[in-house]
């Protein structure tokens, strides 16, 4: 059951996206929000956080909350859910549309030098390699590359791979938050093969996001790249001076 406060998130994205409130508009209070939508301020608060957490609107201190320009495309916002644990792409999207993976590689294989010195280990130890399409309401956004360590996650089933999350499996097999991710973002084209996966013509924008997760104890266990349509995905830095 969705929550509530991400039913009304989606109702305003939904206004915001069909230009109900065009760029620049101010958004109407949240006292007449939590009114028209009949829930607590508490609520209506957590949807219009999690709205600005998705860089649809920005809130003006003494003014009130507008519509921000980063909502001009309907696009998604790379990892942009702050919280006590990593998300992953499956607890990250799953209240925006119905998300889905399709695999296209899982095998166990040596750890070749690259990615044994990204994941701290001795080349040639065991390693999951997955390769999966990644799609939001049956359309396919990304192709997500993982490498994870076998000393640390020894079996992954095939079903949480499909239909779950693997980083609450994760979570729950080891008893241990993922806390850290540390990340490379990088411009690139996708190629024919890549671009058959996607369904998109070849050559069209990619941004390529690399990185290395940790649990909360800082166990090393999981290289990855994700290769995402960079119509389809937005990454948004937030800067506060102190």
């Amino acid at each position: 059951m969705v929550a509530r406060y991400i039913e009304i998130k989606n109702s305003i994205r939904s206004d915001i996206l069909q230009k109900k409130y065009l760029i620049g508009d101010k958004i109407p209070s949240e006292r007449d929000l939590a009114k028209r939508y009949n829930v607590t301020r508490v609520t209506l608060q957590k949807a219009m956080l999690a709205l600005e957490q998705d860089g649809f609107i920005e809130k003006i201190h003494g003014k009130g909350m507008f519509v921000a320009k980063v909502a001009e495309d309907n696009v998604f916002m790379l990892n942009n859910h702050p919280g006590d644990s990593i998300l992953g792409f499956s607890r990250e999207f799953n209240q925006q549309g119905n998300v889905s993976s399709q695999i296209i590689a899982q095998q166990i294989l040596p750890a070749p030098q690259a990615i044994a010195q990204h994941l701290d280990m001795t080349p040639g130890d065991s390693v999951h390699f997955i390769r999966r399409l990644r799609c939001i309401d049956n359309t396919p956004v990304l192709i997500e590359d993982s490498w994870i360590i076998c000393a640390v996650i020894d079996a992954i089933p095939v079903a949480v791979l499909q239909q779950g999350s693997l980083y609450q499996y994760i979570e729950q097999k080891t008893a241990k938050k993922i806390k850290f991710y540390n990340s490379v973002i990088e411009s690139d084209l996708f190629d024919e093969e890549f671009s058959a996966l996607l369904q998109i013509p070849t050559g069209r924008p990619m941004l390529k996001v690399t990185g290395v997760t940790k649990l909360e104890d800082g166990t090393i266990f999981n290289y990855s790249c994700s290769y995402n349509r960079a119509d389809m995905f937005k990454i948004k830095n937030n800067w506060v001076s102190t």
